[in-house]
């Protein structure tokens, strides 16, 4: 790894990191969605414990999401491993995308607080904001530094 600059393996290393947590969380959370579609082992003993809590066992198409996500970032650490500058246009992609999503999850936590405490909802009287807790959530503060920490790069790129 001598031939590459010090921002290159910086860039390497997010690009790594990212990608194996958006991975790990997605498959986790898949593994844990399927297993309550099919009913396949007791997901009820892990829902009121720590994985429950940053998996939410119950979303399968976030957990898709997510895997895609991670699958981003590790095509573009691949790319730039082997030499190819391409690879930092799919870290970047990968970097705007998470923040999409985490803006989303943000948002529906957001409306669904509008909904209970502003308009008095008695359907949604039970709701909590672990309810609506999703790994997107704090897995894009990772992204998020990201592009604060690159974003005159963001911009170099328009010009």
């Amino acid at each position: 790894m001598e031939q590459y600059s010090g921002r290159s393996k910086e860039k390497m290393f997010f690009a790594f990191l990212a990608g194996f947590l958006y991975l790990l969380a997605g498959s986790i959370q898949f593994v844990f969605s399927l297993s309550t579609v099919l009913d396949l082992f007791p997901v009820n003993s892990f829902e009121n414990g720590l994985i429950g809590l940053l998996f939410a066992p119950s979303d399968l198409i976030g957990s898709l999401i997510l895997v895609l996500i991670g699958s981003i970032f590790l095509y573009g650490l691949i790319e730039l491993r082997n030499g190819l500058n391409e690879g930092i246009a799919y870290v970047y992609v990968g970097i705007l995308i998470s923040i999409l999503f985490t803006v989303v999850y943000v948002l529906v936590i957001a409306g669904n607080w509008m909904e209970l405490y502003l308009l008095n909802d008695t359907e949604i009287c039970g709701w909590d904001i672990l309810y609506d807790l999703r790994p997107a959530i704090y897995l894009g503060i990772l992204p998020l530094c990201g592009y604060l920490i690159w974003r005159k790069e963001f911009r170099a790129m328009n010009k």
